[in-house]
């Protein structure tokens, strides 16, 4: 008993553990949690279970994501907001102790042998992204212990198996909606694949078992849909909604079609399969390429072996459930995130581990059949091996991965993204709006009314959306946000979707930017954190907006210098000067370049803006002249430049727009424009 009792303790502390060491190391706080941590802490605080006090939107996906926290929450006595995702993280790691116990246990109970069992709960405890997105406040532990318990459930003999499916079923209906696709999947396996032999049940059985089963989970799951029913007019999470309307069309041939391609499509690393064992937002790049191609095979392979008639039905069970997931995955979430991938990822292993245990359950009989050979030890050695290697292997991505969110945290999260919403709470006003695509931190942290891409946390984005589409130039200009939050790309596209949007109607206010902090880090995943490594925010213009500006503008102070003898406007990029035109103007001369010490540090230099010149003419905008200067690293762009202008015909008031904009980053944009000529 005391051999067991101490088996059973080393099992639950092993992923506990090493989960809260991962939690500690990295502080690793989820873009996501804060979105829902918005619910949570409104909840616990009286304002009710709403994003924006007042409002009651459906914001979350998961009932026991956001319980779960508020009742941390209220531990405090709201006191905390780290301390109560301490208690949820404790909570999360104790839970994944739970589910190495049920994993063991149902490893013992299909006569596993030892090494399989250990490859089961082995991965479970180093797995990635189990232990990054158990510790980082989303809700995956307990998608994995539920699912744990389902799979335990369809192997349970006893009379009293109905009540444990039927919870186990219930379960991960609260940890997230979707998960009937993950219920409907593994019982569609076990009943095609049965076995009663391993399931104790023929087919008629299991389908009164499961009838049984569906009564439970509806008698646990019914009170939280009658709840969001009533309180929020629908049971249908907004963010499902939110996420909708992106991509092509849904339908049943476009889901046979993803189907029949998936096979193929795996192999050539499309669709979601291939991320089953790598980490979070691998796609970006910067990780061994031998490592990503492995776990693309193997991922591959373990998808296929339900069409092999020889396997044991769980393991068919679970591979088919792992393919069924993926074609999921593939085809209806327009992306597929990786917070989705754990409970694959743990169909994946089980199936892989149940196929490790007839191996060695058919090397067992080889030996017994014929004891001379030692063809057993054979397959003993090499089944060693391989399950070292996948496991030294996985825990080395899962280190890594630790020091990629560690950096994450303590400078693209805490760093970056905090700041900005620090930074519009203090310059903002409680009736302002902001629109972002990420909203987790700058939602959380600005306390704004949020506009966020693709409305997640707001209801008039989802119907700006269904009225003018999904063009971020379109919704803006229909909701008209004070301020704005965008990654240099996307600030890009909008220029080149509706030039006039961040020229006229809205102002650059400031750049927040950590790209000098990635530069010198060495970690795997590297081009993950430059994703958010630097935005710009951008403030509305008054009623009149930006086509009524008459007065110089800039982030910095406005002074005047001599450069070349010649007195010049010092306007730091960016920043706008106001020319108004002479009516009968029909040229226009200026010169324009940056101060010498801008570029005279070769360690510490601008790396280059672009001037351009604007004619503004009845709310109209039209460039006239347009250069990018990068004098740092080209002579010829050093010294004073000019533009020789012809100016168009305009009407009465129009005036010209000396415009400079940072190249990339804004350090050292010192740049100067002449007052110009006029002829």
């Amino acid at each position: 008993m005391r051999h067991i009792a101490s088996t059973r303790l080393g099992l639950f502390l092993l992923p506990f553990l090493i989960a809260i060491v991962f939690a500690f190391v990295t502080q690793h706080v989820w873009e996501d949690y804060y979105i829902t941590w918005r619910s949570s802490k409104n909840l616990a605080t009286g304002q009710g279970l709403v994003y924006h006090a007042g409002e009651k939107l459906h914001t979350f996906t998961s009932p026991l994501g956001v319980l779960l926290p508020a009742a941390a929450s209220l531990t405090t006595f709201n006191a905390s907001d780290a301390a109560a995702l301490w208690l949820f993280r404790l909570l999360s790691a104790a839970v994944l102790g739970v589910t190495a116990l049920i994993l063991w246990s149902l490893a013992q109970r299909l006569a596993y042998a030892r090494l399989a069992a250990i490859l089961l709960i082995g991965w479970l405890a180093l797995d990635s992204k189990i232990i990054d997105f158990s510790i980082n406040g989303m809700e995956t532990a307990f998608l994995v212990l539920f699912l744990t318990w389902t799979l335990h459930a369809h192997f349970n003999r006893t009379e009293h198996a109905w009540k444990h499916l039927g919870l186990a079923w219930a379960g991960l209906m609260w940890t997230r909606p979707d998960s009937f696709i993950y219920i409907g999947l593994l019982a569609a396996g076990c009943w095609l694949f049965n076995e009663p032999l391993r399931s104790g049940r023929g087919r008629r059985q299991l389908f009164t078992l499961y009838l049984k089963a569906g009564l439970v989970t509806t008698a646990v799951y019914l009170p939280w849909l009658l709840f969001a029913w009533g309180y929020y007019g629908t049971p249908v999470p907004h963010t499902i909604t939110a996420k909708s309307g992106f991509g092509d069309p849904h339908t049943l041939t476009g889901l046979v079609e993803t189907i029949l391609r998936l096979p193929m499509n795996m192999w050539a690393g499309s669709g979601s399969i291939h991320a089953t064992f790598l980490p979070a937002y691998h796609q970006f790049g910067g990780w061994p390429e031998v490592l990503v191609q492995c776990a693309r095979a193997v991922a591959a392979t373990i998808a296929l072996l339900w069409v092999l008639p020889f396997l044991r039905m769980e393991t068919r069970a679970a591979s088919f459930a792992f393919f069924g997931a993926h074609v999921y995955l593939s085809y209806y979430p327009y992306f597929p995130f990786p917070w989705y991938l754990p409970a694959t990822t743990l169909l994946a292993v089980f199936s892989a581990g149940g196929l490790l245990a007839q191996l060695l359950s058919a090397a067992a009989k080889w030996e017994h059949h014929y004891p001379a050979t030692n063809r057993n030890r054979q397959i003993l050695g090499f089944a060693l091996t391989i399950v070292t290697v996948a496991l030294v292997a996985n825990a080395w991505l899962t280190w890594q991965s630790g020091r990629l969110f560690a950096a994450q945290q303590k400078i693209v999260e805490d760093g970056n993204r905090r700041k900005i919403g620090e930074w519009l709470k203090a310059n903002s006003q409680p009736d302002d709006t902001v629109f972002m695509e990420p909203l987790g931190y700058i939602g959380y942290f600005s306390g704004l009314k949020t506009y966020d891409m693709p409305g997640l946390s707001s209801r008039e984005v989802v119907e700006a959306r269904q009225r003018v589409g999904n063009g971020w130039e379109k919704v803006i200009a229909e909701l008209k946000p004070r301020w704005l939050v965008l990654r240099p790309h996307e600030a890009e596209g909008l220029q080149k979707a509706s030039y006039d949007l961040l020229k006229t109607e809205y102002l650059f206010a400031r750049e927040f930017s950590v790209q000098d902090q990635l530069a010198g880090l060495d970690v795997p995943g590297l081009p993950y954190l430059k994703h958010d490594a630097r935005f710009l925010v951008y403030e509305r213009q008054s009623a009149h907006g930006g086509a009524e500006l008459l007065q110089d503008q800039s982030a910095f102070p406005i002074s005047r210098i001599t450069i070349e003898d010649r007195e010049l406007t010092f306007a730091h990029a960016p920043s706008v000067l106001v020319r108004h035109l002479p009516r009968s103007a029909r040229t226009f001369t200026v010169r324009f370049g940056f101060a010498p010490d801008a570029y005279a540090d070769p360690a510490d230099h601008t790396d280059g803006a672009t001037f351009t010149v604007e004619l503004v003419d009845d709310g109209q905008t039209h460039r006239l002249a347009s250069r990018t200067l990068e004098p740092a690293t080209n002579p010829a762009d050093r010294g004073l430049q000019q533009f020789t202008l012809d100016l168009p015909p305009r009407g009465e008031g129009a005036r010209l727009l000396l415009r400079a904009s940072p190249y990339r980053s804004i350090s050292k944009d010192w740049t100067c424009w002449g007052d110009g000529e006029f002829e």
